[in-house]
């Protein structure tokens, strides 16, 4: 008889805090489909990100403000003055590392053009090819090292098809 009530005891406990938690997670369910609940719970983050852009100066740009890959929006401060922009493109972010400084862009234009810009480019601002600096270059993609004094200076390019865009990541350091 005592088994039968302690067994009793607990599957009523358990059952008590069972039905807690699936009122609590019904409760969150509501609150998400509510949308005027979700707009009154904005983040400082999503009031950030809402905000347009009235800035465009690289230095004016809020360094707290990355996207979900921890990147900045726009240049970066400290871009080298004797390296292009790409031509026909829009800037996606910068990433600060200990290996340097990573910057994304997008452009219309086909690789080829692209490597052959800063081929040019590159060579007239007194950088050169890294031995072994020029890497699989094709219309798909490739990647091409410089150097000048002690700088290094990286391009890795990806064609997609399907978006009709190159990527550029331009890396230095």
């Amino acid at each position: 008889m005592k088994k039968s009530i302690l067994l009793f005891i607990i599957l009523s406990v358990i059952s008590v805090c069972s039905c807690g938690n699936k009122n609590e997670n019904a409760g969150d369910k509501k609150d998400d489909a509510n949308p005027e609940t979700k707009s009154n719970n904005n983040t400082e983050s999503d009031t950030i990100e809402n905000e347009p852009n009235q800035k465009t100066d690289p230095g004016d740009i809020d360094k707290s403000r990355t996207n979900e890959l921890g990147m900045t929006p726009g240049m970066p401060a400290n871009f080298p003055a004797d390296v292009p922009l790409p031509k026909n493109s829009k800037t996606l972010g910068s990433l600060n590392s200990s290996e340097g400084t990573i910057v994304t862009f997008e452009s219309g234009d086909k690789v080829i053009d692209i490597v052959g810009f800063y081929k040019d480019e590159m060579s007239k601002n007194g950088y050169i090819i890294s031995e072994g600096g020029e890497s699989l270059i094709s219309d798909k993609g490739g990647l091409i090292n410089w150097k000048k004094e002690n700088k290094d200076v990286g391009l890795m390019l990806g064609y997609d098809k399907d978006k009709n865009i190159t990527s550029l990541v331009i890396t230095y350091k």
